[in-house]
């Protein structure tokens, strides 16, 4: 079976200087789990998942944490304005796998389990065809 049979070809892409509260509502409106980031010219340049998303938080949080701890600096400022300011480019992973669509479903299982990634971005000619993710990969195999 080829990557082809299962991908999505239907593919949300986001820039690299959308805000990241603008990027969490795209994850919550279309419910998926990774995003391409793409230039202006639609090549990829990295990928943004809800992990980097929670990672964000957990930096935010530290940072609540801290302040609890310390006490006399005001770190809640700095939350606040990292929310607003932060940007997919400040999060998302640069190094992306990316496959062709005429690789097989076990080629992509592998590179799925050995590197822990959920979501691969499909190309052509360096251009987004379609994205396979870990719900793709179960609806074909089961």
């Amino acid at each position: 079976m080829f990557i082809s049979e299962i991908m999505t070809k239907e593919v949300v892409t986001i820039s690299p200087d959308v805000l990241l509260k603008d990027a969490a509502e795209v994850f919550r409106d279309k419910r998926i789990s990774g995003i391409p980031v793409v230039n202006d010219d639609g090549r990829v340049v990295g990928i943004i998942t809800l992990t980097d998303m929670l990672k964000a938080l957990n930096r935010i949080y530290t940072l609540k944490e801290l302040q609890d701890r310390v006490g006399a600096l005001d770190f809640s400022k700095m939350r606040a304005d990292e929310r607003l300011k932060a940007k997919v480019r400040d999060i998302m992973t640069k190094e992306v796998y990316t496959m062709g669509q005429h690789e097989t479903v076990d080629n992509l299982m592998r590179i799925m389990f050995t590197k822990n990634i959920h979501t691969i971005p499909v190309l052509d000619q360096g251009r987004i065809i379609g994205i396979v993710g870990k719900r793709d990969l179960i609806h074909a195999c089961f």
